[in-house]
């Protein structure tokens, strides 16, 4: 079950990713003040049993310089799912849903895509990305604090037919 984060989240949120990115940089300062953004929404993902959290994402939206005045994109800020329960479908469960999120809210905006970045040693979540139809959209996107290239990764969205109701 994927659900919206409460505010009894945020530390365990903070702590899986400061672990779980630890090879990149400082997550756990860095997720934080993502979290605090007005335009980041935070989803965590739990056993339907136990409620035990196993996973969360970030997603916000934003207005590109590269695509026509009052498209948004979607942002995938942030994909984690803790040691014990990777491998398991629940980062794909996370990516099916944030993938999903854009696509509704590009119902009542024009969101042509949902973007992220990679490392490029994290063979693992690329495969899972491509799975899913990301293609590269910039094989050097910068660096992360741990020295690995980034790559910036799209999923292309189906746009709705007719205008938007805004």
């Amino acid at each position: 079950m994927i659900r919206a984060s409460a505010p009894e989240d945020a530390d365990w949120i903070r702590d899986v990713a400061a672990a779980v990115y630890r090879p990149l940089g400082d997550y756990g300062v860095i997720i934080p003040s993502w979290m605090a953004h007005p335009g980041v929404l935070t989803f965590v993902e739990v056993a339907d049993d136990t409620r035990e959290r196993r996973g969360f994402i970030l997603i916000g939206f934003y207005a590109p310089t590269d695509l026509a005045r009052g498209h948004l994109v979607a942002d995938l800020l942030a994909i984690a799912v803790e040691d014990a329960h990777q491998r398991r479908g629940v980062g794909k469960a996370l990516l099916g849903y944030a993938v999903d999120l854009a696509r509704m809210a590009g119902s009542r905006v024009p969101v042509p895509e949902i973007r992220l970045t990679v490392a490029d040693t994290n063979h693992g979540a690329r495969r899972l990305f491509e799975s899913f139809a990301f293609e590269v959209l910039d094989e050097n996107h910068g660096a992360y604090d741990g020295g690995q290239r980034a790559i910036r990764m799209r999923h292309r969205l189906p746009q709705p037919d007719g205008p938007f109701k805004w």
